[in-house]
């Protein structure tokens, strides 16, 4: 009896959820328009100008690409003012790329973040990324070898956060990190280079402005400092004599390749009068290019090829750290480590600038090669 009962309040179960779903609104492809991709900018008279990649599906599920652009107050009533051209409901849910162009970045991006993250239709891991040169240039190019610019833009991002070539940027992260008492963060920049765009660099914000920019090879430098990696790929010259040889011109660099670089860092507060850091990196890499002449059955070798690269990564990381200081902005978070690490600090984005004029870090790198591979 009891087993009847239960099996009558599932039945009763199941048929309730069918009707809800029934009541829920229905989304049919072919009746919507899908924002893929949304830019904003700075306008004329402080208004904000928007561009929208939108896809449009017809009855036969065949999709066409189209831009759309507005100006308004808000993005709201840029929101509106697309809508006025389209035929169909746009859609926010597969919004995979928003992009900030230079002049609304140099105002400050913090409210406009703000208002992404409110829509619940936006993903948390839409990706945030702002544009060298005009925004609408860039997007409205058109492109020989680019039928869905929204799509690719996304898979660009994508594939070089996958491969640690670039630092990772989604709505999630940017705002985790605005929230932070520090109020920084960073994001790729995108650039169009004749027929194609590439990521040019990486774009540092303070309390929502741009502040600053590095080229985008010194990604895996901030990324090692930022946490783990375990893909990265490096390449740079060490001095021929570090291994006793002796070519011609003994000025001339040798070039390396690493990859499949694995690496964990700890940051330790050891004075927090000063403040002061130790920041230890282990890196496990694969030794992927070097010139033949160098034999890797030796493994003095090995070590002397070890340590030049700990000090090739070393100096790298305090550039940055030194740039960080010229720039006033905190771009690893050692706020958050100092106040983790000093629980009775109390301690706020003023205080913080104040003291972080004066930070030291002492940056140690070590490296292991675990392996070699390809020899020139």
């Amino acid at each position: 009896m009891k087993e009847l009962t239960t099996f009558k309040k599932l039945i009763l179960l199941f048929a309730c959820i069918i009707v809800l779903v029934g009541c829920a609104e229905q989304k049919i492809l072919e009746r919507i328009s899908l924002t893929t991709l949304v830019g904003f900018d700075l306008a004329d008279e402080d208004k904000l100008a928007a561009i929208a990649v939108i896809r449009q599906i017809n009855p036969d599920l065949e999709s066409k690409i189209e831009l759309q652009s507005a100006t308004a107050l808000t993005s709201r009533g840029a929101r509106s003012k697309i809508d006025l051209k389209t035929s169909k409901t746009i859609g926010s849910g597969q919004l995979r790329v928003v992009l900030y162009g230079e002049e609304l970045a140099k105002v400050g991006l913090n409210e406009n973040i703000h208002i992404l993250k409110m829509n619940s239709e936006i993903s948390n891991a839409t990706y945030i990324a702002s544009v060298e040169g005009d925004l609408n240039e860039l997007l409205e190019y058109k492109y020989e070898n680019i039928s869905d610019l929204g799509q690719h833009i996304y898979q660009l991002i994508k594939y070089n956060v996958d491969k640690q070539y670039i630092i990772s940027s989604t709505l999630h992260e940017i705002n985790r990190d605005k929230l932070s008492f520090i109020d920084s963060y960073s994001m790729p920049i995108l650039e169009r280079e004749e027929n194609n765009i590439k990521i040019s660099g990486i774009a540092f914000f303070n309390e929502g402005k741009i502040v600053g920019k590095l080229p985008a090879e010194e990604a895996i430098y901030i990324l090692m400092v930022k946490g783990k990696t375990h893909n990265g790929t490096l390449e740079m010259e060490i001095p021929i004599t570090t291994l006793e040889k002796s070519p011609p011109d003994s000025s001339e660099g040798l070039p390396i390749a690493i990859d499949s670089i694995n690496s964990k860092r700890k940051i330790k507060l050891v004075d927090s009068a000063v403040p002061e850091f130790n920041l230890t990196v282990k890196i496990e890499c694969r030794l992927l290019e070097v010139d033949s002449d160098v034999s890797m059955d030796n493994p003095s070798i090995i070590h002397k090829l070890e340590k030049e690269i700990n000090k090739k990564i070393e100096s790298e990381i305090n550039q940055i750290i030194d740039y960080s200081h010229e720039i006033n902005t905190d771009i690893f978070q050692f706020g958050e480590y100092y106040k983790a690490q000093n629980r009775n600090a109390d301690i706020d984005k003023k205080k913080w600038d104040e003291m972080f004029s004066e930070m030291k870090v002492n940056v140690t790198v070590n490296t292991t090669i675990i392996r070699d591979g390809v020899f020139q």
